[in-house]
């Protein structure tokens, strides 16, 4: 019995190992590949920025803190930003003032511009950030009682930088 099953391990062993030398001499593989074009978007343009912003309390005459502000963009292209009021009437607000840097120039509300390049990636953002204050040093109208919850609304004009 013992020499039945170690010849036929032998047997086996030889054809397995054996395999391999019967084989055919060549092979065909096939090989697959999905070739995708470069995709080019569309200009688009896609800006966030937040939905609200307090600037503290503030005294006739004087001006509130720097308030940080950043901007995304979250589109293709590199775009330039201009702040501007709802409402240009608003007396008030139309003393908001703007500046890239704390040591930077400072332009008022309408007149501040500033550009944000493009994403790196497609679908990413690109974050870009300003100063934004009140100052009410030159405002020239007398306040006779307080001013509590004053509001306005600001549009982020969004245009491609030329």
């Amino acid at each position: 019995m013992k020499k039945v099953i170690s010849l036929l391990t032998v047997l086996l062993t030889t054809i397995l190992f054996s395999y391999p030398v019967l084989a055919e001499q060549n092979e065909t593989m096939t090989v697959e590949v999905n070739i995708i074009a470069e995709f080019i978007p569309e200009d688009i343009i896609s800006i966030e920025v937040p939905d609200y912003v307090f600037l503290g309390s503030v005294n006739e005459g004087d001006s509130t803190d720097n308030a940080k502000i950043y901007v995304n963009n979250s589109g293709t292209v590199d775009i330039t930003i201009t702040p501007q009021l709802a409402n240009p009437n608003d007396e008030i607000f139309q003393n908001l003032y703007f500046k890239n840097t704390l040591a930077g120039n400072k332009s008022k509300i309408g007149d501040y511009s500033f550009n944000i390049a493009k994403p790196s990636t497609l679908g990413g953002k690109r974050a870009e950030y300003m100063y934004m204050w009140l100052d009410l040093a030159t405002y020239n109208k007398d306040i006779t009682q307080d001013l509590i919850g004053e509001k306005t609304d600001i549009l982020f004009i969004a245009t491609p930088t030329a």
